[in-house]
């Protein structure tokens, strides 16, 4: 997978700042308390490693086309109510709009908390929580492999046909991209070493996004051996690219459909 949550630093207790909670809920949430003089936070289940292990399961990282590696952090504001529920949660400072939405989706599910005490009772308590996300690069450029004239070109075991077979036998069309309607065709380039593996895909063009490139360059991974192009009348190392096509499928045909150009 090339678009991943790698790493999830954070600790509870240096990240997690109490704030009051909004002013046109204070009446209904006894605002009598400051939520500052709270005797104690509140916590997630089993506390800060739990939580990061629960964030890391059930975090759906969408696809962003990133050349690079990048760190995110995402600032979500969030109430922990007094009988533990997380309510009102916002993100502070809006960055990728379909990982803001993740994150979102994450607080809806996330299970009870302890809330925050004051004088022995439950009180309802503002929190800010930075994520720092650590994204992996989607569009990556393959390593530079020295690639003379070859007098035959890389060839799929089988032929174009075998080529195409392979691709539609091995294609899930990303349910993202299927939901919005997306179709569209993705030129992956990638490198055929001298014993005919597949090495260092990368998708090149404007990126259509929705998973698409993502699900290209699982496909192209996934491949058997080659067979590799010739120089002098030897194995060699190439570089290559093959087409692959997304079409929305038919009503009568849930599988969807993949197609290569050599």
């Amino acid at each position: 997978m090339h678009l991943r949550l790698l790493i999830l630093f954070f600790s509870l207790s240096q990240t997690i700042f109490a704030q009051s909670y909004p002013e046109d809920s204070a009446a209904a949430r006894q605002a009598e308390f400051d939520a500052f003089q709270a005797d104690e936070l509140p916590q997630f289940p089993g506390g800060p490693e739990n939580m990061a292990i629960w964030i890391n399961a059930n975090l759906k990282i969408p696809y962003i086309p990133l050349r690079n590696d990048t760190t995110v952090t995402v600032h979500v504001d969030f109430l922990v109510e007094a009988d533990g529920r997380i309510t009102h949660f916002t993100i502070r400072q809006p960055g990728f709009r379909s990982l803001d939405k993740a994150v979102i989706d994450l607080f809806v599910i996330m299970p009870l908390w302890r809330p925050a005490y004051l004088a022995d009772r439950p009180i309802p308590l503002r929190l800010h929580l930075p994520l720092n996300l650590h994204l992996g690069n989607t569009l990556r450029k393959p390593y530079d492999v020295p690639t003379p004239e070859v007098s035959n070109m890389p060839t799929f075991n089988g032929g174009g046909k075998a080529l195409a077979y392979h691709i539609r036998k091995n294609l899930r069309y990303p349910k993202e991209a299927r939901a919005a309607g997306i179709s569209g065709i993705i030129t992956v380039e990638f490198t055929v070493l001298s014993n005919g593996a597949v090495a260092n895909p990368f998708t090149t063009g404007d990126a259509i996004g929705y998973g698409l490139e993502e699900e290209a360059i699982r496909i192209v991974e996934k491949m058997p051996r080659w067979i590799p192009a010739i120089l002098d009348g030897k194995p060699a190392t190439a570089k290559h690219k093959i087409l692959i096509r997304f079409e929305l499928p038919q009503p009568a045909n849930e599988k969807g459909a993949g197609n290569s150009v050599n």
